[in-house]
């Protein structure tokens, strides 16, 4: 997979474990797994716990060379282990090949390299490509991006079987189809969507003060959420958002005000 195109926006390179999923029936094998169809030449999903929790989000790459499938590597030992355990004889050959590609986030401009990222139009594309490219920007910088949009990403914002897919908006990014066959956690995830609210979210967060990830966030003597994640005057935080709704106060973090982004939606 060669580098083609015109290239005219920020990229990247992002540290993501990449690995081949290949062998007979094996969108059906996957597909049974994870939280979503595959039914795009990029698909978000995740390998969820029996109780429904995220073990790993990620990102299915549909190429001439197969199934590639890219999740950060604080992931990838788990994910790996995981496909294993549920592959059994299934003749399915699941490897590592990180060495071998390499992922890029390309955004804010134009051109024709990889595929929309479906969480978000504005999250730009996704290149994986057999190719070391030279880049000026960094992982901080996509970070950046992706903050000002509200966006959550498991790379800074979670790590494994600690929230819900709901609790990461993985449901309204794109990243859950609940009208596909069975998936494991399926049950749980399901019951939750049918509750007429969900009472916590991820919400893109704008500072006003000094904050690091951990730092509460207070309406008056009441504690709305908790900051996840934290870059200059942007982060990521999980909110109760049923607090949120019953309060009159201005929310705070360290008693310096915070603005609460709108949710974000996937394309």
């Amino acid at each position: 997979m060669a580098f083609g195109g015109v290239c005219l926006m920020p990229i990247a390179q992002l540290d993501r474990t990449i690995i081949s999923v290949a062998g007979e029936n094996v969108e059906d094998f996957l597909g049974g797994l994870i939280t979503n169809s595959l039914n795009h030449d990029l698909t978000f999903t995740a390998l969820l716990t029996p109780q429904g929790k995220i073990i790993a989000d990620f990102f299915v790459h549909k190429t001439a060379a197969g199934l590639f499938l890219e999740t950060p590597c604080k992931f990838g030992k788990t994910l790996m282990m995981r496909l294993k355990m549920y592959k059994l004889r299934a003749a399915i050959d699941i490897e590592d090949v990180t060495g071998n590609y390499f992922l890029y986030a390309l955004w804010d401009g134009e051109g024709d390299v990889g595929m929309t990222d479906p969480r978000h139009a504005k999250l730009g594309q996704r290149f994986l490509t057999d190719d070391l490219l030279s880049s000026e920007n960094t992982a901080a910088d996509y970070d950046s991006h992706r903050l000002s949009l509200g966006v959550p990403d498991s790379t800074w914002d979670f790590d494994t079987a600690q929230v819900f897919p709901a609790d990461a908006n993985m449901d309204e990014l794109c990243g859950v189809d609940y009208k596909k066959g069975c998936f494991i956690g399926q049950e749980v995830v399901s019951r939750m969507h049918r509750k007429t609210q969900v009472r916590k979210r991820m919400r893109g967060v704008h500072l006003t003060g000094d904050a690091q990830s951990g730092d509460d966030i207070m309406a008056g003597e009441v504690k709305i959420g908790v900051l996840n994640h934290v870059r200059s005057d942007l982060g990521i935080a999980l909110i109760r958002l049923d607090r949120l709704a019953k309060t009159d106060e201005t929310p705070t973090v360290n008693d310096k005000p915070v603005t609460i982004m709108e949710a974000s939606h996937g394309t």
